[in-house]
């Protein structure tokens, strides 16, 4: 009984000197927060890294390498603010899937709104494109608002950042996502592979296009074969020949 009396005592002794001491917050955590990752699978048609486009990356008509030599470059630079073509009305043959599109130029490359949607159409108009290999009809839209995919022609420092992050290095074109970015250099002056200025634009309209329809690279069948239209004809050609329509393709 007295041993218990000392042990009550002892205790109330330690509480009335402070000794009942709360357990303090625990340290602020230091979560980092990862930035959100963008969509780097934007399908282009660029070329990066990885040359000109894959499915999952922006594709350019190649990687800034030693073709950079034998490219024609201007040194344009435009001035950032763009001209759209105004909307342009198509009629549909029933059971066809309609794909809006808008054309913008960007100022200060030499080259009209009006001019450049007028030729994109007849390209994606011919017989030998996308609208009879894929029962499609493509109708011009006058706003970025109103399109599934806009084709932009920019000078090549723009279309370097509407690019990214595929490495377009000031020479090549892509699709990244919704947009399809033409390089005015391209546009005005083809590449080493094409001596025939409207066949090379045909075939970099309907090779980007091409990949925002779903397509990917595809390699040459074979040598003197029509090069596929999704071949980087810009870049090589493999052993084929320049082709610039879907349909003619081998």
């Amino acid at each position: 009984m007295l041993a218990l009396l000392l042990v009550i005592a002892l205790v109330s002794l330690v509480r009335s000197v402070g000794g009942d001491s709360a357990s303090a917050d625990p340290a602020p955590s230091s979560a980092t927060t990862q930035p959100e990752s963008t969509d780097a699978s934007a399908d282009s048609s660029a070329e990066p890294a990885d040359p000109d486009n894959s499915h999952s990356t922006p594709e350019t008509e190649g990687d800034a390498t030693a073709e950079k030599a034998e490219m024609v470059q201007t040194g344009t630079v435009g001035e950032g603010t763009w001209q759209f073509a105004p909307a342009v009305g198509t009629e549909a043959p029933e059971g066809t899937t309609i794909h809006t599109y808008a054309v913008r130029v960007e100022d200060g490359i030499g080259v009209g709104a009006d001019e450049a949607a007028e030729e994109i159409a007849r390209i994606l108009a011919d017989p030998r494109g996308w609208q009879d290999a894929g029962d499609v009809v493509f109708q011009q839209v006058g706003s970025a608002e109103d399109a599934e995919f806009t084709i932009s022609l920019g000078s090549p420092p723009t279309i370097d950042q509407l690019c990214l992050p595929a490495r377009t290095g000031g020479i090549w074109s892509c699709r990244i996502g919704s947009e399809v970015a033409l390089n005015s250099d391209r546009w005005l002056h083809a590449t080493p592979t094409y001596a025939d200025l409207a066949e090379y634009r045909a075939y970099l309209v309907n090779h980007e296009v091409g990949h925002f329809l779903g397509h990917d690279h595809i390699d040459c069948t074979g040598d003197g074969d029509p090069a596929p239209v999704m071949l980087q004809q810009s870049m090589d050609l493999q052993g084929c020949t320049p082709n610039a329509w879907p349909v003619s393709a081998a």
